[in-house]
């Protein structure tokens, strides 16, 4: 009995322990006095937790983030020390791998390309073992807690599996990115697909504001050859953020789209023939027609799930001057009552490597989060972190 309670203390501690970092990842300059009316702990267990976190150099005392207007005794603001560990952040596409360092802040620290003429299933291990061993290289004796990894297609999340992706040739057969790359590395990992891992992005960007509900279209064309080939796509990816989280579905095949237009010659995602594939990226009014396509089957969607916010990142949005007029015409026409209710359309102000610092964010995210019971990934990261402390009390 004694065990079981002694058991059932040391996962209060340990549950307690990770509240509080991310309240404080959340909110820079919180205080303790705040943290313990948001958590609802008490002084002496908020105590225990802060002074074990300085101690550790991972929380450091900060500017407060709020005025004081009352007299007394100014409140100390708490922060998580951007500098105590970094993540990188890796993109897989076509033409290569795009990676990015970040510190716990989210602050780009480097960025990187490694280029190659046709990235296929075959090369994905030896090419990003390469690239991971440049940045870890750069970061000399620096801590990397951990990475996260973009996918163009189909990915498991929760398992480190690509599924499907038809631009790294992962067609036929899975590819267990977990087993092949990450227990090699033995580092923890995340990887999801690309336009999730904008949206991760702009989640932990915005991790002290209301993003808790928002599309995210992510845009790519690569082409790999001179002229029209098969293998050149234009594609679009969907990143569905609901109550502050990725939708994966049971499947993870959510943000899948395929336009609803059927056209015996068409050859991709979009209502498009081979001519004007080809024409693609010179011709404004094919751009114009693939994103009014798009636009109307997103108004459908984001009247129906009530996004509040759509964000259109990759190049064809670029291409179109007034994309983001044309999508918000697009929701108020699909709308059935008299008034809508405004839908904030805007454009990713990032531009370069935008999967790959999405990639980091997952991974600070899934970092930062609350273990439930039955996902408890984050919390093995931070025990990782804190496996050559003296922390019998806690773990």
């Amino acid at each position: 009995m004694n065990q079981v309670k002694s058991g059932g203390a040391r996962i209060r501690r340990q549950y307690n322990l990770y509240r509080v970092l991310r309240a404080i990842w959340v909110e820079n300059g919180v205080s303790r006095k705040e943290l313990c009316a948001k958590l609802e702990l008490d002084k002496a267990t908020m105590s225990t937790i802060v002074s074990l976190l300085l101690k550790l150099d991972i929380v450091e005392e900060v500017l407060p983030n709020i005025e004081q207007s009352k007299p007394g005794r100014k409140p100390i603001g708490l922060g998580i020390r951007k500098d105590f560990g970094y993540v990188a952040g890796f993109e897989l596409h076509v033409k290569g791998i795009k990676a990015v360092i970040k510190d716990m802040h989210f602050n780009t620290i480097e960025t990187f390309s490694f280029p190659c003429e046709r990235l296929k299933m075959d090369q994905i291990k030896s090419s990003f073992l390469v690239a991971f061993s440049e940045v870890k290289k750069k970061l000399k004796n620096k801590p990397l807690i951990g990475i996260g990894v973009s996918i163009p297609g189909v990915v498991d999340h929760d398992r480190g599996i690509i599924n499907n992706s038809w631009e790294l040739g992962v067609v036929e057969d899975t590819y267990d990115f977990q087993s092949e790359v990450f227990d090699i590395l033995d580092i923890p990992g995340f990887i999801d697909n690309d336009a999730n891992c904008c949206a991760w992005g702009k989640l932990t960007k915005n991790r002290s504001r209301d993003f808790s509900n928002f599309l995210y279209t992510f845009f790519s064309y690569e082409p790999t050859h001179e002229g029209y080939h098969p293998d050149d796509n234009v594609s679009v990816g969907l990143g569905l953020v609901m109550d502050g989280k990725p939708y994966f579905g049971p499947d993870y095949t959510s943000g899948e789209f395929q336009t609803m237009t059927y056209n015996v010659d068409r050859i991709n995602q979009f209502d498009m023939t081979r001519e004007e594939q080809y024409s693609y990226r010179s011709d404004p009014d094919i751009q114009r027609k693939v994103f009014e396509s798009f636009s109307n089957h997103m108004a459908l969607l984001v009247n129906f799930f009530n996004f509040k916010r759509v964000i259109m990142g990759g190049d064809l949005p670029d291409l179109v001057p007034d994309a983001q007029e044309i999508l918000r015409k697009a929701v108020n026409r699909n709308w059935p009552y008299g008034r809508k209710e405004s839908c904030l359309v805007e454009t990713d102000e990032e531009r370069e490597k935008i999967a790959a610092s999405g990639a980091a964010g997952m991974f600070l995210e899934q970092m930062f989060t609350v273990p439930e019971f039955d996902h408890e990934r984050g919390a093995l990261t931070w025990q990782k972190v804190f496996s050559n402390k003296d922390l019998t009390d806690f773990f």
